[in-house]
This record gives structure tokens, sequence and C-alpha cells, in this order.
């Protein structure tokens, strides 16, 4: 493997580290906001607010899974797209 390969194919890794992270913690920015929200809402109406845990992880989990997926989809593309202008490069 050529020393242009090896950093292009760095380079989308590390985009798409760089894309997970924001969008990770933009995800998680509005779980955050949505959960405290809706815990305001259930203490004004005289509702048990309920656990961070219970409330607020499910959201995390699922905002880590979207950003896992969108970080995948990345890799896999500049990857397949590297190894095509790789062999086509005479």
């Amino acid at each position: 493997m050529s020393s242009p390969v090896r950093l292009a194919l760095g380079l989308w890794i590390v985009f798409a580290v760089v894309v997970w992270n924001v969008s990770f913690d933009r995800q998680v920015k509005v779980a955050g906001r949505a959960f405290v929200h809706e815990q305001l809402a259930r203490h004004q109406r005289g509702l048990p607010v309920t656990t961070i845990n219970a409330g607020l992880r499910p959201r995390i989990r699922a905002a880590a899974a979207r950003s896992s997926a969108w970080s995948l989809v990345i890799a896999g593309v500049g990857v397949l797209a590297t190894a095509w202008a790789a062999r086509r490069t005479p």
C-alpha cells in the first residue's frame, strides 16, 4: 500500500471520528435538554420525576448508535472510494 493511499485512508478515518464526536455531542445536548424539560413538566404537574438512569440513558444509547452508524457509513465509503481510486491509478 502506497503512502498516498495510507494518508487518504487515515484522513477518512479521522473524518469519521470527527463526525461521530460532533454528532454525538449535539445529540447528547438535545437529549439532555429534552430530559430536563420533561422533568420540569412532570414536577409542575405534581408527578414523580424519573431518574437520570431511567430517563436519559436510553436517549444517550440511541445517540451513540446513530452517531456510530453515520461514522461507519463515512468510513466505509471512504475506504471503498480510496480502494477504487488506488486501483484506477497506474
